[in-house]
């Protein structure tokens, strides 16, 4: 697929997870993705969710980024069969060339690894660093106390709410994209436009 709409970044697990619904979901994200002409970024792996995606969006005739460190080719065994593997020599190195490549950001269910990338961003946008949209597939419920704690920090004012509002907390991948597109399309305008001047 050469002419892409966008790239949409996930960060999800190096595990399934308990429940099927995960691996679900995973797919269903995948062919959203594909009949709306982004292209998938993601961690490289070949295991876990992670893996379930990538092949789901390769599958059905999709591009596929990974972006892993040179460490962690053997660790979370590097997918070989993608349309681009890009092997950088750090984690910071790798979180820098998925942000930069993408235009949205969605944390699916995942471990530590998927918190800490996916909040990094989170915090960029907060700070004013890029205004990609960054949501949360809330699949079976699975990030509802990490929502609760979100609400809390703005309850607690350690969070305003405005920053909060960056958060974008979906159950469906459908759902999710429609409410990125609109800001996908005007960040699209506005590099255009700044590419005229």
């Amino acid at each position: 697929m050469s002419n892409l709409n966008g790239r949409i970044c996930v960060f999800t697990g190096s595990k399934t997870g308990k429940r099927s619904e995960y691996r679900a979901a995973a797919r269903q994200a995948a062919r959203q993705l594909v009949e709306r002409g982004y292209g998938l970024v993601y961690g490289g792996g070949n295991v876990g969710l992670m893996g379930v995606i990538a092949d789901a969006v390769l599958e059905r005739g999709g591009h596929v980024t990974g972006v892993i460190p040179d460490a962690l080719v053997s660790q979370e065994v590097a997918h070989r069969g993608l349309s681009e593997l890009r092997v950088v020599q750090s984690m910071h190195e790798r979180k820098a060339v998925m942000a930069d490549l993408s235009d949205g950001f969605i944390a699916m269910p995942g471990g530590i690894g998927t918190m800490e990338e996916f909040f990094e961003v989170l915090s960029w946008a907060q700070l004013g660093l890029h205004n990609k949209p960054c949501g949360l597939l809330n699949i079976g419920e699975y990030y509802d106390h990490l929502i609760r704690f979100m609400n809390h920090a703005v309850d607690q004012e350690f969070l305003k709410p405005k920053h909060r509002a960056l958060l974008i907390v979906e159950e469906e991948p459908s759902r999710l994209l429609d409410r990125f597109e609109p800001i996908i399309t005007a960040n699209g305008a506005k590099r255009f436009e700044r590419s005229r001047t």
